[in-house]
């Protein structure tokens, strides 16, 4: 897990090193156990390193050299490969010589001598790379399949920039050549908290997930999708016999197997445990597999937040008595300089964020790197196995849409956003809109069109023809299925996602998603809504296959506990 950038040049002027150093200079908390700079022709590569697999022979950029008609090759790397060993075995029994012992980022540069651009096809894990071919002169781009680890690219005149956050590609440029905001994103983001893609600062973008892109030293581009979701499923007639008699068991092999696949590192280790379920699930597992290995003992922790009707760890603690886990758990103190710490984030992502739990993973991310440099995480859960009311509210308004509408918003005034006539409110509202898209986007809207052009008149025209649409946006019958599939591509990625590597990187913390595994993230997308919010029931897939491994009670006292909590 680090930090990359880098600039390519499409003409044949020099790239000045102080460009790069500021580069790293910008990043260098991602990556502080070491850092490189590669000032190559044409391209220049910057490396901040946060060392995780084969410490004293990981250092990057790293090169490979000519060979026969092959060019030499130079990548910078951001993330892991666990499936690293066995491509290492493949890639020797083709000829292919190592000169590390288990270093994932040289078997990047072998694996794109062999395979090319069919290479992230291959890879299990996160990944954000770029590898620059010196006899070709062309720069390759990668991004894992979901979007775990970002990577953003700048054009600009006769270069472009690249790096794992926004900031990284300012740094290097006067301020008179910085881009100005972009007003379609901006719209993005006062209705919805994010910005996708572009980003929100004009020609900034983001290599798509799942997708790899080329650059060659005359600026001619070229790019392709590696792998889609699944469509989503209809019914359960074209599932596998596992997965259609026993959708439980094929969802705890598959994250279980997962949970193995990332137990790798040569520093410490840990999992974050909120007291929710998939967590809970993730560190039962972990827990079981270190045992199996004889590894010895999980370490969990949970933050202890202030208010008592925020605090989930008297459940986290019950679930690592149960497990056996080693627990720490971290109070929120509620004198936390909140102004200082998201100053500083936004400062270091370079673009501002709207997510309020930012601030929380960054300061449950703080203190758990004072114990462990890897932390496991649930991300995803809610997204592949149902977790979010919104769902369940999604089939309401495609059945009561008519009168729900007709609700008189004056009587619906509550001061408690989680309360039933604050929630009653907002489906009134969003039973308003023509379309199943324009629903859903009231429904996890902070701002109204209305309340849009309020702030900026001048975006009252475009916010209000958006209103009724999301990009990407695929229909059907059951509407709960058209909203998870929409979260995964969307919210995950640009608002979930950039968060938590935002939050933790700040710190040099790196956090694994078993979740986002690619096998949870097809199985979970095969099974139709159905089976997954059935009869309105979030989770009910990961509910039951943590139940045998969670304190008895346990999952029914969360839900019970939530819905206390939002009245």
């Amino acid at each position: 897990m680090c930090g990359i950038g880098g600039i390519l040049r499409f003409d044949d002027q020099p790239i000045a090193p102080a460009r790069l150093e500021a580069m790293l200079a910008a990043m260098r908390h991602r990556g502080p156990d070491g850092s490189g700079i590669a000032p190559l022709p044409h391209c220049g590569l910057v490396h901040a390193r946060l060392s995780i697999l084969d410490p004293s022979r990981g250092q990057q950029p790293m090169a490979a050299p000519p060979r026969g008609e092959q060019g030499g090759l130079t990548v910078v790397f951001n993330g892991e490969i666990y499936n690293h060993r066995e491509l290492r075995r493949q890639l020797e029994t083709l000829g292919h010589v190592f000169k590390t012992d288990h270093c994932d980022t040289e078997v990047l540069l072998h694996g794109c001598r062999e395979w090319g651009p069919g290479l992230p096809e291959r890879l299990g894990g996160m990944f954000a790379f770029a590898i620059w071919d010196a006899r070709k002169r062309t720069l390759f781009l990668a991004r894992d399949r979901v979007g775990k680890k970002p990577l953003f690219v700048l054009r600009r005149g006769p270069e472009l920039l690249f790096g794992s956050e926004i900031a990284t590609l300012l740094a290097p440029l006067p301020p008179q050549d910085r881009p100005g905001v972009n007003p379609a994103a901006l719209r993005m983001f006062l209705g919805l908290g994010y910005a996708g893609l572009p980003s929100l600062l004009e020609g900034v973008e983001e290599i798509p997930a799942a997708s790899w892109m080329t650059f060659d030293a005359e600026g001619r581009a070229n790019g392709q999708t590696y792998w889609s979701p699944p469509a989503i499923a209809a019914d359960a007639a074209a599932l596998d016999a596992l997965t259609r008699e026993d959708p439980v068991a094929a969802a705890r092999e598959a994250i279980a197997a997962a949970v193995a696949a990332r137990l790798e590192a040569d520093a410490p280790l840990g999992c974050f445990l909120s007291g929710g379920i998939d967590s809970s699930l993730v560190a039962a597992l972990a827990q079981e597999e270190l045992h199996r290995r004889g590894q010895g003992v999980l370490r969990t922790f949970s933050v202890a937040m202030p208010h008592a009707a925020y605090d989930e760890s008297p459940f986290a603690r019950q679930v690592a008595l149960h497990i056996g886990s080693r627990h720490t758990e971290l109070a929120a103190d509620a004198d936390q300089d909140v102004v200082k710490d998201l100053t500083h984030l936004v400062a270091l992502s370079g673009e501002p964020t709207a997510d309020s739990s930012l601030l929380p993973t960054y300061w449950l991310s703080r203190a758990t790197r004072h114990h462990v440099a890897v932390a496991l995480s649930g991300d995803g859960g809610d997204e592949l196995f149902a977790g979010y009311d919104r769902y369940r509210a999604t089939r309401l308004l495609a059945k009561h849409a008519g009168w729900l509408r007709r609700l008189p918003g004056s009587l619906l005034a509550s001061n408690n956003p989680y309360s039933r006539r604050a929630r009653v409110r907002r489906l009134a509202a969003a039973a308003g809109r023509n379309s199943p898209a324009g629903r859903y986007r009231s429904l996890v809207s902070i701002f109204s069109p209305e309340q849009v052009a309020s702030l900026c008149p001048s975006m009252a025209a475009d916010a209000a023809r958006e209103a009724e649409t999301l990009p990407d946006w695929v229909d059907a019958p059951d509407p709960a299925a058209a909203a998870m599939a929409w979260d995964f591509g969307h919210y995950l990625p640009f608002d979930l996602l950039r968060k938590v590597d935002r939050a933790s990187m700040a710190v040099g913390l790196e956090v694994r998603c078993p979740l986002l595994d690619r096998s949870v993230c097809e199985l979970a997308m095969r099974l139709p809504a159905a089976v997954r919010l059935p009869n309105g029931k979030t989770k009910a897939i990961l509910r039951a296959a943590a139940a045998p491994l969670l304190p008895r009670g346990i999952v029914d006292s969360l839900a019970l506990w939530r819905r206390w909590l939002k009245g």
